[in-house]
């Protein structure tokens, strides 16, 4: 049985994924806020807390889908060493729960989400850790690994998606970062795009083919194979226009130093 600390975008996917599960059931939910948890809980019919204090001791797992900085403030108040407990974050260390759990580590889900949404049928890969199980090479998929607690870890794992892989500490933290530019700064630029289009009273639907395009070929080619555009081409004389027609020095900059960042790739 589980207890899920938090309500946010992935917790909401994980009790997605775990709704009607025999093997895992979300049995309670603990939010800083009732109505949260109480939200998220109704999904599979478990108990929602607001008190930490509250933990269910018969649990078996304990999930921690906190932003990074709540760690701190979490973990002294929990009213008792937990048997197993997972992180969801891709930059806070699993050693963090040392002291807190007898057996712990990290289940990182490598996936944008959005709760309003229905995000159980989501493609989402994992990048696990746990302490003491032996980091195969990137990339690979691992068997069951040896010991209950890993076992536990990995089935649980499996539950949630078909993507597993094991990845140590410093490659989780890289893997992140990858994502951040890959995902955040990326949707920051369709923003942009929104922005310029909207301005001139133009729909951004006009976009989601080349974008979807776009993700296509980074599927069969390397990103710097697929680029494309005036600064792959080096035409300054468009690229001269387009800088020539920002009124915001900021996307100036931004659409400068992008280019070059091409140009030298």
């Amino acid at each position: 049985m589980i207890t899920l600390i938090g309500s946010g975008n992935v917790a909401t996917w994980m009790a997605q994924r775990l709704q009607g599960s025999s093997r895992f059931p979300v049995t309670q939910v603990y939010s800083r806020k009732l109505e949260n948890a109480r939200r998220l809980a109704a999904l599979s019919g478990a108990e929602a807390i607001d008190d930490i204090k509250a933990l269910d001791p018969d649990n078996q797992i304990f999930i921690f889908a906190l932003v990074d900085n709540a760690y701190e403030t979490i973990l002294p108040q929990l009213p008792f060493r937990l048997p197993a407990a997972f992180l969801t974050s891709g930059t806070v260390s699993c050693q963090c729960l040392k002291d807190y759990a007898d057996s712990y580590g990290v289940i990182y889900p490598l996936q944008t989400f959005t709760k309003s949404q229905d995000m159980s049928g989501m493609e989402v890969p994992l990048c696990l850790e746990y302490q003491g199980a032996k980091p195969p090479s990137v990339g690979t998929t691992l068997p069951l690994g040896s010991g209950s607690s890993c076992e536990q870890m990995w089935a649980l794992a499996r539950e949630l998606s078909p993507l597993c892989y094991e990845v140590s500490e410093a490659q989780r933290a890289r893997m992140h970062l990858a994502a951040v530019f890959a995902c955040n700064f990326s949707n920051a630029m369709y923003h942009i795009a929104y922005k310029l289009l909207e301005e001139k009273g133009l729909p951004f639907e006009m976009l989601l083919p080349l974008l979807r395009q776009t993700v296509e070929k980074v599927s069969k080619m390397t990103p710097a194979e697929a680029q494309t555009g005036p600064a792959a081409r080096r035409d300054f004389n468009v690229m001269e226009t387009h800088i020539a027609g920002f009124e915001d020095e900021r996307l100036r900059d931004l659409y400068k130093m992008m280019s070059e960042m091409i140009m030298a790739s």
